[in-house]
């Protein structure tokens, strides 16, 4: 009888299962522009708890689509940020441990900075291992357009980006988004392969980064200035 008492526990223990550690939720998705439904390539996304702090940062790969892991289970919210620009939230979700919440994720960015975070707010680290990208070389190097310098017309460019990990700017993902005048377009164009940034760093490691800039082309008496958002 005690054999057989003894043979019975131990099959019971053998059964049971194993205690491990619960782990982390995460959230995935792909980041598309609404509009066009062209993956939008090198995004910032933040993971972001139910007090809006940053807890997981990364960057979209050249199909769009992410990874962020939660630090443990709870509720959270993903968000999306081109440098300089207002930031865009996808829905509140309550995670639990182990889950991979999956979401298609079409953004339209507004054509103007109106409502943006502040650049020194975007570059700073925030303890979470993200540090923005930050322009390093001078606006001055845009050319005002001959032919517009008599004219005495102020007009605005908005163009979009990719800063890669070495601070230049990718040409194959430059991109026009709004502009008050054709020359003006193009003289930001033509500045484009002379811009450097300091890369965007994740975990302290140098990565790229899609950037908008607004350029605003005025007079300051008799003089014409340009002026670059960041």
């Amino acid at each position: 009888m005690l054999l057989r008492q003894a043979v019975l526990a131990a099959a019971i223990l053998a059964s049971a299962p194993v205690p491990t550690h619960a782990q982390p939720p995460a959230q995935s998705g792909v980041a598309r522009d609404a509009q066009q439904g062209t993956p939008l390539a090198c995004l910032h996304v933040v993971l972001l708890d139910s007090a809006a702090r940053a807890v997981a940062h990364t960057v979209t790969d050249s199909a769009g689509t992410f990874v962020l892991v939660a630090p443990a289970a709870g509720v959270y919210r993903v968000g999306f940020e081109i440098l300089g620009w207002e930031r865009l939230l996808g829905p509140v979700d309550t995670l639990r441990d182990g889950e991979m919440r999956e979401r298609a994720y079409p953004l339209t960015f507004g054509e103007t900075p109106e409502g943006s975070l502040p650049a020194a707010e975007l570059r700073r680290g925030d303890g979470a291992g993200w540090r923005s990208a930050a322009a390093s070389n001078p606006d001055a190097d845009i050319r005002f357009p001959r032919s517009m310098r008599g004219s005495g017309e102020v007009g605005s460019v908005v163009a979009q980006y990719v800063v890669d990990a070495r601070g230049r700017v990718r040409s194959d993902s430059w991109r026009p988004i709004d502009s008050t005048h054709p020359e003006y377009l193009a003289a930001l164009r033509a500045h484009a392969p002379a811009m450097r940034y300091e890369p965007a760093r994740l975990d302290g490691q140098p990565v790229c980064q899609l950037v908008r800039n607004q350029v605003k082309f005025e007079w300051a008496g008799p003089m014409p200035t340009v002026t670059l958002s960041n």
